[in-house]
């Protein structure tokens, strides 16, 4: 079983919206998935109370109940986990991108987003993890503004999603009813946005993996 963690310093971003979404998209692909909601705030829990299907499996857990959970997700046949993590790079945060293949951090592309993932790319440092910086929520018509927040997350070590999810009204349209974007418009921009982000996402664990065995 594959695990990504979802960590933001900042709230705001985004962060479970990607997350459910995700979920909601690898599912569809075939993809066993349970998604672990650390957040206090529990969001993605309210979100799953919402949904008439079983899958993704929705979980409100602790950070001291992760280790068994995950364990548990693999006995019963995940393949994928997906963990949403609270805002703040805190204790929560690390031992999620501690368990994790790939930790994936949104960011909207503004400037004092782009000053909070500081603190997140050192706790992923500090974690020996594979870190991806999603630009996410970007205004549509949104080009220049893109290529310099392509540079300042940059400059903090990480590496850069080739692709960007644009700020669509389809995420709030979706969220009430418990559906993804890719079940509430499958063939709106925003599906396709998240289709292709997944399968980024997948490309990075696979080299992740791979980079694990031939350790």
């Amino acid at each position: 079983m594959q695990i990504i963690t979802l960590a933001a310093q900042k709230g705001g971003v985004g962060k479970t919206t990607l997350a459910v979404n995700l979920a909601v998209a690898a599912q569809a692909s075939g993809i066993k998935t349970a998604l672990f909601d650390l957040d206090p705030q529990e969001s993605a829990t309210a979100w799953s109370e919402r949904r008439k299907a079983d899958l993704p499996h929705v979980e409100p857990i602790s950070a001291r109940r992760l280790a068994q959970a995950i364990e548990a997700a693999g006995a019963s046949g995940f393949e994928l986990t997906i963990i949403d993590t609270p805002p703040a790079a805190g204790a929560e945060a690390a031992e999620a991108a501690q368990r994790a293949d790939l930790v994936v951090i949104p960011c909207r592309p503004s400037l004092i987003d782009l000053d909070a993932i500081k603190r997140t790319a050192q706790l992923i440092t500090s974690t020996g993890r594979a870190g991806l910086v999603v630009l996410n929520a970007a205004p549509p018509t949104a080009t220049t503004l893109l290529d310099d927040a392509r540079t300042l997350a940059g400059a903090t070590g990480l590496r850069v999603a080739k692709g960007v999810l644009r700020e669509r009204s389809a995420y709030r349209a979706a969220w009430p009813y418990g559906l993804g974007v890719m079940e509430h418009e499958p063939k709106g921009k925003a599906a396709s946005e998240i289709a292709l982000m997944l399968d980024t996402l997948l490309e990075e664990l696979q080299s992740c993996t791979s980079a694990s065995v031939k350790a």
